[in-house]
């Protein structure tokens, strides 16, 4: 067996994490690459007491990967997994972690993995395509968390209307919106007020940021009819645009179609952990272990 081990440089500085892991893998006879997920900067000074390789030539040939760092970290490398057909392990060091399934200080059931003592549960994805008035595409990305349509830095709202299978879904003023997925439920559209919803559903979450008026909504839609996000003022702030993922961004002008579809190919998570989705949910969103009901046999 070979995993691929992606450390984010930035939260673990002296890689004692990925190091620690590594050395339980290896003595569980596993084959390892220690790789880096994106590039550093350059001075930023890295160790030379490890050996890092070519994250696109070693996870070729792997069996899975394994990712440190915060959801940011573990979104980016769960696409390359995914382009892969690899499940991916995250391990949280960052902040609330929603995505990853282990903390630092539980390395101990990677022991499991060789053994092929896990379970693999799937995420959906969304296919995201921007198109211009005269047509043209502008961007294609495959996202896990969210596509978000924001006003940009100046202080003006947009006029948002998004359309459900072509009928028209919600129209409102405001900030923007959000399209999660169901593990991007417990992101931006979480924050914004929207619906949390186990990621192994089949949906899509529509959340308004900062609308004008209460009425509107987070709104839970079916995954199957395609969405499509259209900004209707005249008076589109010039640096209003989609965001995917937090990372990709593309400017929206007028007459600029957003459309959103369920992604053919979804996400495979390792699971290990005994901890359902809401224990983890409230683990992080109280800082306690929430207690189990006792079931009476």
């Amino acid at each position: 067996m070979k995993i691929v081990l992606t450390p984010n440089p930035y939260r673990d500085k002296q890689f004692r994490t990925v190091q620690q892991a590594r050395k339980i893998l290896e003595g569980c006879g596993v084959q390892t690459a220690t790789c880096l997920p994106f590039d550093v900067d350059r001075d930023y000074e890295l160790p030379k007491s490890i050996e890092f390789q070519d994250l696109n030539r070693e996870i070729k040939d792997a069996d899975m990967l394994v990712c440190f760092g915060g959801d940011g970290t573990i979104l980016h490398a769960s696409k390359l997994a995914t382009a892969h057909n690899l499940p991916i392990l995250g391990i949280n060091i960052g902040t609330m972690g929603f995505i990853a399934e282990l903390e630092a200080g539980e390395l101990e059931l990677l022991r499991r993995l060789p053994a092929g003592d896990y379970t693999i549960e799937p995420r959906s994805m969304i296919d995201v395509t921007v198109t211009g008035a005269n047509g043209q595409r502008l961007l294609h990305e495959t996202a896990l968390n969210d596509a978000v349509v924001t006003k940009g830095a100046i202080a003006r709202v947009v006029q948002v209307s998004v359309y459900c299978d072509n009928v028209e879904a919600t129209s409102f003023s405001g900030d923007g919106v959000i399209i999660a997925t169901p593990t991007g439920s417990t992101a931006y559209s979480m924050s914004a007020g929207g619906a949390i919803v186990d990621p192994g559903m089949d949906c899509l979450i529509v959340t308004p940021i900062c609308p004008h008026s209460l009425a509107d909504r987070s709104v839970v839609l079916g995954p199957d009819a395609p969405l499509e996000v259209r900004l209707v003022t005249r008076n589109t702030p010039p640096d209003a645009g989609v965001a995917v993922d937090g990372t990709t961004i593309c400017p929206m002008v007028d007459g600029t179609r957003l459309e959103i579809s369920a992604a053919a190919r979804k996400s495979r998570f390792i699971q290990l952990s005994a901890s359902s989705f809401y224990q983890t949910l409230g683990k992080k969103l109280t800082g306690t272990e929430p207690a189990e009901i006792e079931r009476k046999a």
